[in-house]
């Protein structure tokens, strides 16, 4: 009571001999309801205004380790050389020779990784052309742009895209990571086949309603037409 005075006021439970004991948790708008681990979380955790772009990163057709990364590069947490700082890189002259382990050139940073960077560069403009992307250009301004105008989109094709934007980014941070790491090396274009290969197979497991647009989706990736299923309208 002397660490927490304010519970001299809470009146104390009325305890009937008849009824089973329950537990009741006090929601966010004030009503009680049977306890669930889901309602502590909703009323305890931290509300921020919904951002434009979460139904690009968080959508249920997703590679939810993809959407993960996403998120990340969204809210530029990635640990890029740009934002380490002289105590992690070990010393000043250690930070200062640093460069982007893709292209050699410049210091990685989120804009340059994705996909100024040269190597990433033509990932992107190879993978891109699988998808109604050809007027997003390699800077992440550009994607993000795409992604906030297209994040409601049910569209099959828009679906796609976003797949292809999340496999692109996860990928080209691993290959980042690989060379930093490992010193193992894949070409631009041996990447771009782990990208396409990767939605291909996400493709793959749609039940897709028969449409000339989605038969046409199917055809450029090579989908056997038995994933389509008749409209039932």
């Amino acid at each position: 009571m002397v660490l927490f005075p304010v519970l001299i006021n809470i009146p104390p439970p009325m305890l009937v001999d008849d009824t089973a004991d329950r537990s009741y948790w006090k929601d966010h708008g004030g009503n009680l309801q049977h306890f669930h681990s889901s309602q502590a979380w909703d009323s305890l955790r931290v509300r921020n205004d919904k951002v434009d772009w979460v139904d690009a990163v968080w959508f249920s057709q997703c590679i939810p380790r993809h959407s993960f990364h996403v998120w990340l590069v969204i809210r530029n947490k990635l640990k890029t050389q740009d934002r380490m700082s002289i105590g992690e890189a070990g010393s000043a002259t250690n930070l200062a020779l640093m460069c982007c382990p893709l292209c050699a050139y410049d210091r990685d940073s989120r804009d340059h990784l994705f996909f100024q960077c040269a190597y990433a560069s033509e990932v992107w403009k190879t993978v891109r052309d699988w998808v109604d992307m050809g007027n997003v250009n390699n800077t992440w301004d550009s994607v993000m742009g795409w992604l906030v105008n297209s994040a409601n989109t049910r569209h099959l094709g828009g679906v796609v895209c976003k797949i292809l934007v999340g496999a692109a980014t996860y990928y080209i941070w691993q290959e980042r990571n690989n060379r930093l790491f490992s010193r193992l090396q894949r070409s631009p274009d041996i990447l771009s086949q782990v990208i396409l290969s990767s939605v291909r197979l996400k493709l793959m497991g749609f039940r897709i309603m028969k449409h000339p647009d989605h038969m046409k989706i199917m055809d450029r990736w090579q989908i056997s037409k038995k994933n389509l299923t008749e409209d039932p309208g």
